[in-house]
């Protein structure tokens, strides 16, 4: 008799063990694609059904186990990794030009900005290659025609014209990667009353969820 209420009881905290397993696993909501990121909450990869609305601005994309991101001004970046804790993303370009980012990414309409400090540069297509101590920026440049982001107080030459001042995080290196540099960013989330109070119910859940994890 003994062995059996032995053997009853274990199954019960078994069972509750293996509920609050699954109950941690769901509220955290964790999303993957290939072997990208973990996505949850504000982020949600489009097509799939969380416990939370998806926020405008916050929705991914997985196509082909690749995460991506969508900027109407500019097209798909590619979500190299997401820290949550202090906010930032770090996005890489598929056409390797950071720089062709900068000048046409428009954030303000978006929950983002640039994580780093900004300063003012002047983009220009030149129908002459420039000096030596004017770097030319080969992914935005052509075979008539080079562009290069210059101080905008600087004098601009007859051969060329200004195609957009801009507030960028950095002007053009050779000597990093084009893909990456300066594509990180940072985000706020909708100053709402109930945007605060789910944030604030999810933490207090979160917290007694992962005690019991």
């Amino acid at each position: 008799m003994g062995t059996f209420i032995f053997f009853i009881l274990f199954l019960v905290i078994t069972f509750q063990s293996s509920i609050i397993k699954v109950n941690c696993a769901n509220f955290q909501a964790t999303e993957f694609c290939g072997t990208g990121p973990d996505i949850h909450y504000p982020f949600q990869i489009k097509g799939q059904q969380t416990q939370y609305e998806a926020l405008p601005g916050f929705e991914l994309l997985c196509k082909d186990n690749i995460t991506t991101i969508h900027f109407p001004s500019y097209g798909d970046l590619v979500v190299k990794s997401i820290s949550y804790d202090t906010k930032k993303i770090d996005l890489l370009d598929p056409r390797n030009c950071s720089q062709g980012v900068f000048m046409n990414l428009d954030l303000s309409h978006t929950p983002f900005k640039f994580y780093y400090f900004l300063k003012n540069f002047s983009y220009l297509n030149c129908s002459t290659n420039l000096s030596p101590r004017f770097i030319e920026v080969p992914c935005l440049s052509g075979s008539t025609y080079h562009v290069y982001t210059v101080d905008p107080a600087l004098y601009v030459p007859s051969s060329c014209e200004i195609v957009k001042t801009v507030a960028i995080p950095f002007e053009y290196s050779p000597y990093v990667s084009d893909n990456s540099l300066g594509l990180r960013l940072t985000w706020d989330l909708p100053e709402s009353e109930d945007n605060k109070t789910l944030a604030q119910t999810r933490d207090s859940h979160k917290a007694r969820y992962i005690e019991n994890c």
